[in-house]
């Protein structure tokens, strides 16, 4: 499973080439997911699928380069209770994380999300919801 890594960069440590450096290190193969810079910093959403040690070596490596680093356990929530499974949300989704089952039933696959965040304006019902970083 891919583990999702938030990076911070203060406004000192944009101008360092820290993500290239940390893939050049350890080899790992690293997917932006997300990423937004302004004058305050910025931050960079990152999946890793890597064995644990390997994950945790990068997640080090990042920190000794200054930056702070949070795992995301759930960014994207969908309400259950809410969710009428109208399918509203799933042509606008381009990672396939949100789709449908045998009954009709709609289900997020957070591992595939991109936080793309389409599908959460498109909910009739606001049953799709973006937990802030």
């Amino acid at each position: 499973m891919a583990r999702k890594i938030l990076l911070n960069y203060s406004v000192e440590k944009v101008k360092e080439p820290i993500l290239s450096e940390v893939i050049r290190e350890t080899g790992l193969a690293l997917n932006i997911l997300y990423a937004e810079f302004g004058a305050k910093g910025g931050e960079i959403l990152i999946s890793v699928e890597a064995p644990d040690p390997d994950v945790e070596r990068a997640v080090e490596l990042f920190r000794k380069k200054g930056l702070e680093v949070k795992e995301i356990k759930r960014a994207i929530r969908l309400d259950r209770e809410s969710c009428i499974d109208c399918g509203a949300c799933l042509s606008l989704c381009p990672s396939g994380a949100l789709y449908q089952d045998k009954d009709n039933t709609v289900l997020l696959d957070e591992d595939k999300c991109v936080y793309c965040e389409l599908c959460v304006p498109a909910c009739p019902v606001r049953a799709l919801e973006l937990s802030k970083f």
